[in-house]
Formats: structure tokens, C-alpha cells, sequence
């Protein structure tokens, strides 16, 4: 009797696109979240209907993370077996436990800013009560790959924190992208008095994405030291990714969603923002656009990227 051992295998990576659309998604919610709390920090409910939009995008952007992360792991109702068994130990936990709740929390928030309120004590509160939460969930997206040992380009320190900063990036300019086309179909860009000042205003966060992009790439230039001079296996899996999905990582991830919004950035403030305030509201459009898509394909190229097939060693 002859026995027959057959093996079920997956053609191409495990981890695709929807995954790293929820790293994606799951990160620029977290940002809007903590920009719409910044904002009412900061300004004292002054901006009332740019942290209105960040706090709508919050709840919506995580949960499509969510969904697409589920989608492709199968099985939904295992999520639920997650709650009952404590496992702080592991990152999928961290996600089951405390993205459904940072949903709940931010839908609560973004309904509080819709009763149209400039000052809620608790408003305020609540942010700083999500706020902690939104870092966990955030540092989840990062430890859902550094915690896998399997995986070297994922097992770096700096993976986490490319993480964390990256949500701050991608939070901020959905959040600006969606609130100028609100203020388009509102009428309000061709309002040059509410333009200016709004502008004017914002330059605190202007500011802010500058360092948050000047720190993104000092991490990914320490990543790729820490991989090019690591050991054999991380020499080999960044020659590996970069050989499959080097353009889409430099050209897209680095080059269009990094270095090209802090250059034109720079020459806009270079040229005299107060003086050009429509050109500035142009470069806030493209920009933000252009961080976006470089957020998400430099996620798609690191899911993708590290699951590349390393070469065998066998001993001579």
C-alpha cells in the first residue's frame, strides 16, 4: 500500500495587498485621530471643522484596515476568541483587543465634534484618554512584522518606529487633503481673507510634517544600515527585496511620498509663502496626494518585500 503525503501550498506571499492596506489605513486613522486631538489642544476648538473631518476619517479608515486584515486572514470569528484568551505577548492580540475598541472610542469623538461644539471639556477628555490607545494600536502595526523572527528585513528595531511616524505623516495629509475638498465644495478657498488666515494657522503643522518626514528617513537610512551591515541572512533578504520591489519601495515609498513633498515644500516656504497663499493651497494638495501613495506603496513594497524566497545554503 503505497501512502501519498501531499502538500497544500500558497503560490506567491502569504501577506498581500490587504495587509498592507490595513498597516496603510489602520496608520493614517491613528494619525487623523491625534491630529483632530492636537488641533483641540492647541487651537482650543478654534478649527472646529478640519478636526470635524480628521475625527469622521478616524473610525472609517481604521475599520477598513480592520475589515481588509480580516478579510484576508479568514475566518472572522476568531477574532472574538481573541478577547477571551489573554495574550498580551502577541501583536494580533493587541490588534483584536484594542482596534474594535479605538473604533468605538473615535465613532464617540467624531460625534461629540458633530453636536458642533468649539469647547467640550468632554471632548477633551475623551482624546486624552484615546490618545494612549491610538499609540498602542499604532506601535501594533509595527510589531505585527518586527515579532517575526522568520522574516529579517521585518525583525528591526526600526520597523516599529517607521511605524509610529509614519501614521503621524499619512494621518495629517488625509486629513488635509479631505478637509480642502471640503472647503472647495463649501465655497471657502475662494475666500482669500479665510485662506490666509487659514493658512496662516496651520503652519504649526506644516512644521510638524516636516520633522515627522526628516525623522521618517533618518529611521529607514539607520533600517538599511542595520540590514546592509547585519548578518548574512539580512544581507540577503534586503538584496532580495530590493531586487523584486527596489523601484516601488525607493521610487514611490521614498522618492514620491517623502523626499519629493519635503523638497517642494521647502521651495514653496523658500519663494515667500504670505505672499503666494493660492500656491501654497496647491502644494498642500499635491503633497498631501503625493504622501499618500508613496504611505502606501512603501507598505506594500516592505509586506511584499519581505517575504522574498532567500536562497538556500546548503553545506559543502
Amino acid at each position: 500500500m503505497n501512502a501519498d503525503v501531499v502538500y497544500i501550498t500558497q503560490h506567491g506571499p502569504l501577506w498581500d495587498w490587504r495587509v498592507a492596506a490595513d498597516l496603510f489605513l489602520g496608520g493614517a486613522g491613528v494619525g487623523a485621530l491625534l491630529f483632530a486631538v492636537f488641533l483641540d489642544e492647541r487651537f482650543d476648538g478654534k478649527y472646529r471643522r478640519i478636526c470635524h473631518s480628521a475625527a469622521i476619517l478616524s473610525p472609517v479608515l481604521i475599520a477598513a484596515g480592520l475589515f481588509l486584515l480580516v478579510l484576508k486572514l479568514g475566518q472572522p470569528m476568531n477574532m472574538f476568541k481573541t478577547w477571551l484568551n489573554f495574550n498580551p505577548t502577541a501583536p494580533l492580540w493587541w490588534g483584536s483587543i484594542f482596534q474594535p475598541l479605538l473604533v468605538l472610542g473615535a465613532i464617540v469623538y467624531a460625534l461629540r465634534w458633530h453636536a458642533g461644539k468649539e469647547v467640550d471639556s468632554f471632548r477633551r477628555w475623551l482624546g486624552r484618554l484615546l490618545t494612549p490607545l491610538a499609540l498602542i494600536v499604532g506601535a501594533y502595526h509595527g510589531l505585527l512584522l518586527t515579532v517575526l523572527v522568520s522574516r529579517p528585513l521585518w525583525n528591526t528595531g526600526p520597523t516599529v518606529v517607521a511605524a509610529l511616524l509614519g501614521f503621524a505623516s499619512t494621518g495629517i495629509a488625509v486629513v488635509m487633503l479631505v478637509h480642502l475638498i471640503r472647503m472647495k465644495i463649501a465655497g471657502r478657498l475662494a475666500d482669500d481673507g479665510h485662506v490666509s488666515e487659514f493658512l496662516r494657522n496651520m503652519r504649526i503643522v506644516r512644521n510638524i510634517l516636516f520633522a515627522v518626514i526628516l525623522l521618517q528617513l533618518g529611521t529607514f537610512f539607520f533600517w538599511w544600515l542595520s540590514l546592509r551591515f547585519g548578518s548574512l541572512e539580512q544581507r540577503e533578504a534586503l538584496a532580495a527585496a530590493n531586487e523584486a520591489y527596489g523601484p516601488m519601495f525607493w521610487w514611490l515609498g521614498i522618492g514620491l511620498g517623502l523626499i519629493l513633498p519635503l523638497i517642494v515644500g521647502w521651495l514653496v516656504v523658500l519663494r515667500g509663502e504670505s505672499v503666494h497663499p493660492r500656491l501654497e493651497v496647491s502644494v498642500i494638495w499635491v503633497t498631501s496626494a503625493m504622501i499618500l501613495i508613496g504611505g502606501f506603496f512603501f507598505r506594500l513594497a516592505v509586506v511584499l518585500g519581505g517575504q522574498v524566497p532567500l536562497p538556500i545554503h546548503t553545506p559543502v
